[in-house]
């Protein structure tokens, strides 16, 4: 009876270990936030939907200057002449064009313009139509914003006087006013009405195609970040990136080991929320992009996974063996003493 008491006491205090203190530790290093909002609430709807044939026309007036649309035959937006009197490079002898005209754009930029064949699949509609819109409010400003005010009220809750309150308020209307003054994204306010968003959104509605997860990620994250595990490099140069953002975003390749899922949905979804002030925008990635982007990750940083969780219940299973025949033994060991 005295190993049974034992073995209950050890099994109280593993369980105390793995389902009190672990979730505790994990919860201090990632305090809890609210679940990823894929509404995009904090934006102002654009309603309407457009006709695809007239949002061709303005998405040749407004877009292709920057961007190309490869889908539709619209070509990156630097001739191989312009590069070759760039960067002193000879048309006979094999050069990547592709990437010096990135680090050309990248120079120009900051970023490289994506390619706008098949945004709609990865982006929300309300977003994009926001995005389209008005890119610093959609990217950074609504969303930073609205954390900076929710924080406000939970420190006007726990100020001790209304001198305190009262530079709580002034600090973040200071700070609101700071990052909509901040340079924050080389997309610029174009003006466009709300009838011309709508049609440019059916437009790219009716090109886009399907992407898989690593493409997904691509399109979403590649023009910052690179996936050195499966051989997926940032779009644009790591020096133009760091002087572009003020230090050079991380590789991605163990991201999901180092943070986890939870975190990366939210984050992903909307930094502001998890680092008020960050330098990398709200994407606005739908729902299913984000999973297939999360998903990837796993399978390229934490390709073992599956195998690793298949193989607990034969651990749990060995030790379970292992107790059955230790007790055993010792009750034939104890057996023999006198």
């Amino acid at each position: 009876m005295k190993e049974f008491r034992i073995l209950l006491l050890v099994s109280v205090i593993t369980f105390i270990t793995y389902f009190g203190i672990e979730p505790l530790a994990h919860s201090v290093m990632h305090p809890h936030m609210e679940a990823a909002d894929f509404e995009y609430k904090d934006l102002t709807p654009i309603k309407g939907k457009g006709d695809a044939k007239i949002g061709k026309e303005l998405a040749l007036a407004y877009c292709v200057s920057c961007h190309s649309i490869n889908s539709d035959n619209v070509p990156i937006p630097v001739s191989k002449e312009i590069l070759i009197a760039e960067f002193g490079v000879h048309s006979k002898v094999d050069v990547n064009f592709e990437k010096l005209a990135n680090r050309y754009l990248s120079e120009l930029y900051g970023v490289v313009p994506l390619d706008l064949s098949d945004i709609s699949t990865i982006y929300d509609e309300k977003f994009l139509k926001g995005f389209i819109k008005d890119p610093a409010n959609a990217a950074f400003e609504s969303t930073f914003n609205l954390h900076k005010k929710k924080q406000m009220h939970l420190d006007i809750a726990n100020a001790q006087s209304e001198t305190e309150i009262d530079n709580i308020k002034k600090t973040t209307a200071k700070d609101i006013e700071s990052f909509k003054n901040k340079n924050k994204i080389a997309m610029p306010n174009l003006g466009i009405d709300d009838t011309s968003v709508n049609h440019i959104v059916a437009y790219f509605k009716s090109i886009a195609k399907p992407l898989t997860p690593k493409e997904s990620l691509e399109l979403a994250c590649g023009r910052c970040h690179g996936v050195e595990y499966d051989k997926v490099a940032a779009t644009a140069p790591e020096a133009i990136l760091n002087k572009y953002l003020g230090k050079t975003p991380p590789d991605l390749s163990m991201m999901i080991r180092s943070k986890g899922r939870d975190y990366l949905t939210i984050f992903l979804n909307d930094p502001q929320k998890v680092l008020i002030g960050s330098s990398m925008p709200r994407v606005g990635i739908n729902e299913e992009t984000e999973a297939k982007i999360v998903t990837y990750l796993e399978n390229v940083g934490d390709a073992k996974k599956q195998e690793r969780e298949s193989l607990g219940i034969w651990v749990i299973f060995y030790f379970v063996i292992f107790t059955i025949l230790a007790y055993l033994w010792k009750r034939q060991i104890w057996s023999q003493v006198k």
